[in-house]
């Protein structure tokens, strides 16, 4: 079996590549590539079985690189690695040639890593089994395949979407007539609900055990047991989300702390995206969602708030007022200024001069 790790991080690379015991998972042949298009090189030379690859590289990004893979090599299994503010860039990955996991790097452990990887051969060996052999394990197959997408979903879906997941693998059980008090089925749905949690300090294992256990006693049918099974995903998915806000929450401050120091500038929604870590479209809306308001008009808000500090110079000159707060059209300023306080800048030097200071 063979394995790339394309990442540009020189210690991540030969982390992951001197840490997992390789051997032991009958891995005989590790590549290492840089960026995206030296991975490509590799994987046209070589019958590449797993694939581990950053989204943010050189030359070729991980996006560009899964969406070729997924064409030159669609028995390659992938597993997504980057930081775990690139939700909006690991949603758009995940989509390609069945990639199996996201591991935030700043967090992974060896376990975890190794972990991933021995379910990552899963896919592996099914898909180079005969037809005969697929045939006779579709089961498994069905099974390999769903907690894939119960993964993503519990990660990265919105709940609706999660129970859509579901309802889909319940599906798959009627129709391969599971007996279903005595599948084995719920306790690896539950077991993927226990190591979504786990990724990000969760440990119910136990807890989740237990609910299912109890419900499988107190279920007359299997709707009933659904039910409950659809109740405790939607349960963990909550907590996943709130340890994500948490993380998430340090970057919104970052990007708090930067707007402020760096107001003056001709700053764009882009670099401070950059700044925090975060991939711009999902900076916007994550921004929005917690502050209350987008981006410009948090931006805008800082400005006219310098602004006014700066008013109470008689001296200054409305054109040099709004260069020192980052606009270099004045009329602009002014419209602005006049949105967010009801007056213009002229009108607010004017009531500051008399001694009423507007609040």
């Amino acid at each position: 079996m063979k394995v790339v790790i394309a990442d540009d991080e020189v210690l991540v690379r030969k982390g992951i590549s001197m840490s997992i015991p390789w051997q032991e998972l009958g891995v005989d042949q590790v590549f290492e590539a840089g960026d995206g298009q030296q991975a490509m090189e590799i994987i046209e030379s070589n019958p590449i079985d797993i694939l581990l690859t950053d989204i943010r590289m050189p030359k070729m990004d991980g996006l560009e690189l899964l969406k070729r893979v997924s064409v030159i090599s669609p028995h390659t299994v992938n597993i997504v690695l980057s930081c775990v503010n690139d939700m909006e860039c690991v949603r758009e990955a995940m989509k390609f040639n069945k990639a199996v996991d996201y591991i935030p790097k700043l967090t992974m452990s060896t376990d975890e890593l190794t972990s991933v990887i021995r379910r990552a051969q899963t896919f592996v060996k099914d898909r180079q089994e005969d037809s005969h052999e697929k045939e006779e394990s579709l089961p498994l197959f069905f099974r390999a395949e769903s907690e894939a997408r119960l993964r993503r979903g519990l990660e990265y879906e919105t709940k609706e979407e999660l129970w859509k997941i579901l309802r889909g693998i319940f599906t798959e059980s009627r129709v391969l007539g599971t007996a279903w008090r005595k599948s084995t089925e719920w306790e690896e749905i539950v077991g993927v609900f226990a190591s979504a949690g786990k990724k990000y300090g969760i440990y119910e294992k136990d807890y989740l055990a237990g609910k299912l256990e109890r419900a499988l006693k107190q279920a007359a049918a299997q709707e009933e047991l659904e039910k409950e099974i659809l109740n405790l995903a939607s349960e963990m998915k909550e907590r996943i989300e709130e340890e994500k806000r948490k993380s998430y929450d340090t970057g919104i401050r970052a990007a708090l702390e930067y707007m402020d120091l760096n107001y003056k500038k001709n700053l764009k929604l882009g670099e401070v995206a950059e700044h925090v870590g975060m991939s711009e479209s999902y900076f916007s809306r994550y921004f929005k969602r917690v502050m209350g308001e987008g981006f410009c008009e948090y931006l805008n808000k800082i400005r006219v708030e310098k602004a006014k500090d700066l008013l109470k110079e008689q001296r200054i000159t409305m054109q040099e007022t709004a260069e020192r707060v980052g606009y270099s059209n004045g009329a602009y300023f002014t419209r602005i200024f006049k949105n967010l306080t009801g007056m213009s800048p002229k009108a607010f030097q004017k009531k500051i001069s008399g001694g009423q200071v507007p609040r």
